[in-house]
């Protein structure tokens, strides 16, 4: 897995900085895909993932960008971090 951080973090909660250093160790430490997948659906269950990151998956990578703090609807443009399986 090859973590890539492309763009800049507002931290506008105390919890996005937990949130992303927990996502970081689980795409390092994840094996495979589909086991950093499985983390990643407990991570969204269990947290305030899906409050603070918008997310998703291409054929080899998951995709990573910070939500607005003035609408959680929106996300910024630039994504935050790619991680490639």
């Amino acid at each position: 897995m090859e973590v890539r951080i492309e763009s800049m973090v507002s931290v506008w909660d105390d919890q996005i900085p937990m949130l992303l250093i927990n996502l970081v160790n689980t795409a390092v430490f994840a094996r495979n895909g589909s086991e950093f997948k499985t983390a990643i659906r407990q991570l969204s269950e269990n947290t305030d993932f899906d409050k603070f990151f918008a997310y998703g998956y291409g054929r080899n990578h998951f995709w990573l960008k910070q939500r607005l703090a003035s609408d959680a609807s929106k996300h910024m443009e630039n994504r935050l971090l790619i991680v490639e399986f």
